[in-house]
């Protein structure tokens, strides 16, 4: 999937800044687990020139569908994902640090692999369907959050059962 830059006008000083309006998905399709994603991302920012200092700002908007991760609804949301970069020619570079940095190739800026590795490094491990939810029993598999289910919530050691045993009996 291209999300490319034409970065020419800005390296040879024909504007000071470049925006960018991309809609893309990862290539693969199951690559956070149960996750799916219904829609295309999209992704807004811009790329600016400063002096030789040049920054991308870009805002993603993640449309996405999976299970919460107590209760096993469907749930559905927007994660939203604010990226800041800075960018440079890689010859310009010695000796530095390149991680903190995004490089133009034959003046282009491909900004799928750092926009898919942004998303993953964002994307939280567990969702809810609410903050408060739950869950299921553990041993019958009610949904919690529709009332109790009636199990007993107090477990006995099983190393113990024995002497709950003895103390049963004794009460009868």
């Amino acid at each position: 999937m291209s999300m490319q830059i034409d970065m020419a006008p800005i390296l040879s000083g024909e504007v000071k800044s470049i925006p960018f309006d991309f809609n893309f998905s990862f290539e693969d399709a199951n690559i956070i687990g149960d996750v799916t994603f219904p829609e295309l991302f999209t992704v807004k920012g811009t790329v600016t020139n400063n002096a030789g200092y040049m920054k991308l700002t870009a805002c993603a908007t993640v449309p996405y569908k999976t299970a919460c991760a107590r209760c096993l609804k469907e749930i559905e949301g927007v994660l939203p994902i604010s990226f800041e970069k800075n960018v440079a020619v890689i010859s310009t570079l010695q000796n530095e640090d390149t991680d903190d940095y995004l490089f133009i190739e034959d003046a282009k800026l491909d900004l799928y692999a750092p926009m898919c590795e942004q998303i993953l490094l964002e994307f939280p491990t567990k969702l809810l369907c609410k903050d408060d939810c739950k869950g299921l029993c553990p041993k019958c598999g009610k949904d919690l959050n529709e009332g109790s289910c009636g199990c007993p919530t107090k477990e006995i050691d099983p190393r113990l059962a024995v002497i709950q045993k003895y103390i049963d009996s004794l009460e009868e």
